[in-house]
């Protein structure tokens, strides 16, 4: 299914591009996620596991370009991606209805409205999607920021995994699961 790029007009006054990633965009990309991985607390991948070689992050974003039922997206402002939002399909039959959302933005792009807003388009594409019924997502319970984002755009707590991540200094947090239901 096809993606339109659109123009935002953020918070900060500023106009971003969010539009399809596509293979040529993979070398900027892996520098983008490098470097919000490095400024947050709240990835499930960590800085120290993301290194894909630029042949397998063309592969990745080739899968999504592939799959009726996924979408990549990135934000960009003059040439620069300042984060992204995947939105995976499933890839079995009995699970292709559903889609689990991963979201990154750059830290002096976070609190801009740049979350919400390819949060959004992602919502729009999955609604229009004939595929898709259920989009999900986890989340650290401290993480409210963007619970309060998911919680905008009609995501519903299925359940709480206690200590469900740990870092490398022994510390648990709790997962949270949510879902949004797009038919």
């Amino acid at each position: 299914m096809k993606f339109s790029s659109t123009d935002i007009l953020l918070k900060n006054k500023k106009i971003v591009t969010v539009e399809l990633c596509n293979v040529e965009d993979a070398e900027e990309l892996i520098k983008t996620v490098k470097t919000y991985l490095a400024d947050s607390k709240y990835m499930l991948t960590g800085p120290d596991d993301f290194d894909p070689p630029l042949e397998q992050e063309k592969q990745w974003i080739r899968s999504f370009l592939e799959k009726e039922n996924s979408l990549l997206l990135i934000a960009r402002q003059g040439g620069k991606i300042l984060g992204n939002i995947d939105i995976t399909g499933g890839k079995v039959e009995i699970t292709k209805h559903t889609a689990v959302i991963g979201m990154g933005i750059l830290k002096e792009w976070r609190n801009t409205g740049l979350g919400t807003a390819l949060l959004n388009k992602g919502i729009e594409w999955a609604k229009q999607n004939p595929i898709l019924e259920i989009l999900w997502l986890q989340v650290f319970a401290e993480n409210t920021a963007a619970i309060t984002i998911y919680k905008k755009a009609g995501f519903e707590i299925d359940g709480v995994q206690k200590r469900f991540f740990k870092t490398k200094d022994n510390i648990y947090y709790d997962n949270i699961i949510m879902s949004l239901g797009v038919r």
